[in-house]
């Protein structure tokens, strides 16, 4: 029917009730019923009309999303695969096992982790933060590339971990503070600490154990 490229309708008709074409489909069915030997088809799909995929009817954003990530070949970000090799380092300090990439970005997605939060670290890792040497050639904005405390060039590394304004001193602090492992010491917090947080499952003296 694709083969002859023009409109073809189908139309239902009863069965027995004395129309000629159903009659004389009957008696061709029951002739190549009584052959002795069936005639071979050939049953092989057009490459072009074989057609694979999900129906259009039942396809959702979140399907077809994932069917064009699936085909499309990501591109290797040195960036992402630097901070991600940091990510597993500070893993391996704390906990001891070496995680994958894989499963470091499965664990950013998890549902117990807030959905601006997923996205600081989604961006965090692959560095799409407009912070540093991305003011350096703007013009009117390149003051933007260093701090104005530190007056070093701004980093994620730089900003969360680095910086001795107050802001960042009371944050690390309070977080400190608020530390529930009473067997477990305050790690050392890098940007791979930050950035690995949801991979990295500690074993206290609670019941369950807690993640960073």
């Amino acid at each position: 029917m694709r083969h002859r490229s023009v409109r073809t309708t189908l139309q239902w008709v009863k069965g027995h009730d004395g129309i000629q074409g159903n009659e004389e489909s009957d008696t061709l069915a029951k002739q190549g019923a009584n052959k002795r030997n069936p005639d071979p088809l050939n049953l092989e799909i057009p490459k072009e009309f074989n057609v694979q995929g999900a129906k259009l009817l039942t396809l959702t954003q979140a399907t077809a999303y994932r069917g064009i990530l699936e085909r499309k070949r990501p591109d290797v970000r040195n960036t992402s695969e630097e901070n991600l090799q940091l990510t597993c380092i500070a893993i391996k300090r704390i906990t001891h096992e070496l995680e994958t990439n894989t499963t470091i970005w499965q664990s950013t997605r998890k549902k117990v982790i807030r959905p601006i939060i997923q996205q600081f670290l989604y961006k965090s890792i692959h560095r799409t933060h407009h912070i540093g040497k991305y003011w350096r050639n703007i013009e009117g904005y390149e003051e933007r590339e260093t701090c104005a405390t530190c007056s070093e060039t701004e980093s994620m590394c730089h900003i969360q971990t680095r910086c001795i304004e107050r802001s960042t001193q009371i944050v690390w602090r309070l977080a400190k503070d608020l530390w529930p492992h009473r067997n477990i010491p305050w790690p050392k917090i890098t940007l791979g600490t930050i950035l690995g947080c949801s991979s990295i499952n500690l074993q206290s003296d609670r019941p369950r154990g807690h993640h960073l």
